[in-house]
């Protein structure tokens, strides 16, 4: 029995909860082969996804054009959609006879649209696994921007061949989808206790720590000297541009990431599923700018105010480096009450193995 698992490599969100879906997947039913299709970047796999998958890069979506993590192309992501549908068409038949060749049992994804008309050209089921379909982004897209109705047709016709969509939290419309299924929320947890990673870090228990996270789009046009003055915090940031502050430190590539996001006081981000869904299974505060006029934002914005303790921050504040009164404010926040149910790797893993050996 093989799975092939398409991933979108847009952002990490993908990447995270598919990998640690994949790595539950291998664990509790090691008989099932899984392979691997994406465009993420090839290092956030390394040391996280099981070693016993192979991973092969390929780009079967596109995703949203981006300046950086906060400034979306939105026409370009459209005209970008439109001149790739001609492509499409290779590509699905290329995987369609690739996955026949393979002897692939399901087609798992996270969500590329052609992945669901290859499986189908091939007679292999299939099943989507997210919280929204491109489709709907698109839609959101195209209101602004109209004349490009023939890319969300083709997105959405691709769709309707998937066999079933596993539905994670947060979740928008999916009108291409036949027959949905809930999911628990697939996040990452933190392996090492937060005092030991701070110890490890040499932070002291008692100084404010924030974690910077901007993903794999990065943040540009952003000044790191202000954050000089707030002396109670420690900022951690992959990323060692325009460092000037002595209280900004950069972390190591190959830290396991959810170690920091439970070591740290607040994460300060833009609202994707990745950084949400670990902010939430590690209890760590957010303080968050908005990302321009993506759909999926206002789901998740929703899910950092009932589920963890949450704060926005203007765009041009956060580039400034003016943190100050927002992070004490957020700080001061009562803890939420509600807690949400974070097994939905091991939930996903099972179904996609009573699929795989149907």
């Amino acid at each position: 029995m093989k799975i092939r698992y398409y991933i979108s490599g847009h952002g990490l969100g993908h990447a995270s909860r598919s990998g640690q879906i994949i790595n539950a997947l291998r664990r509790r039913h090691p008989a099932i082969a899984v392979e691997v299709v994406s465009s993420a970047h090839p290092w956030f796999f390394a040391g996280f996804l099981d070693l016993s998958v192979p991973v092969r890069r390929l780009s079967l979506d596109l995703g949203v054009l981006q300046r950086d993590s906060l400034v979306m192309e939105e026409e370009s992501t459209l005209q970008a959609c439109r001149d790739f549908l001609p492509l499409r068409q290779q590509l699905v038949a290329a995987e369609a006879a690739s996955l026949r060749t393979a002897g692939v049992s399901l087609v798992a994804a996270d969500i590329p649209a052609p992945a669901f008309a290859a499986a189908a050209a091939a007679g292999v089921p299939s099943v989507a696994i997210s919280n929204f379909s491109w489709d709907w982004i698109y839609a959101g897209l195209a209101e602004k921007h109209p004349g490009y109705d023939d890319v969300v047709a083709a997105v959405g016709s691709d769709y309707a061949q998937a066999d079933l969509l596993l539905r994670l939290p947060f979740y928008g419309d999916f009108p291409a989808f036949r027959r949905i299924e809930d999911l628990p929320l697939v996040a990452r947890h933190a392996r090492r206790l937060a005092a030991e990673v701070r110890r490890a870090l040499g932070i002291a228990e008692e100084t404010r720590v924030g974690l910077i996270s901007f993903g794999g789009f990065g943040l540009k046009d952003f000044d790191f000297a202000p954050l000089a003055n707030l002396h109670d915090w420690i900022f951690l940031t992959e990323t060692g541009l325009g460092v000037e502050a002595d209280n900004v430190r950069v972390i190591a590539a190959d830290q396991y990431y959810p170690d920091l996001v439970a070591a740290a006081d607040v994460v300060v981000t833009k609202p994707g599923y990745g950084i949400v869904s670990e902010a939430i299974a590690n209890d760590t505060a957010v303080l968050y700018t908005a990302r321009g006029d993506f759909r999926e934002q206002a789901l998740l914005v929703a899910a950092l105010h009932r589920f963890t303790r949450a704060r926005e921050i203007g765009n041009d504040e956060l580039r400034r480096g003016e943190w100050g009164e927002a992070l004490a404010a957020l700080m001061a926040q009562p803890q939420p009450t509600e807690k949400l149910p974070t097994n939905g790797d091991v939930v996903a893993a099972d179904r996609l193995a009573l699929l795989c050996e149907a």
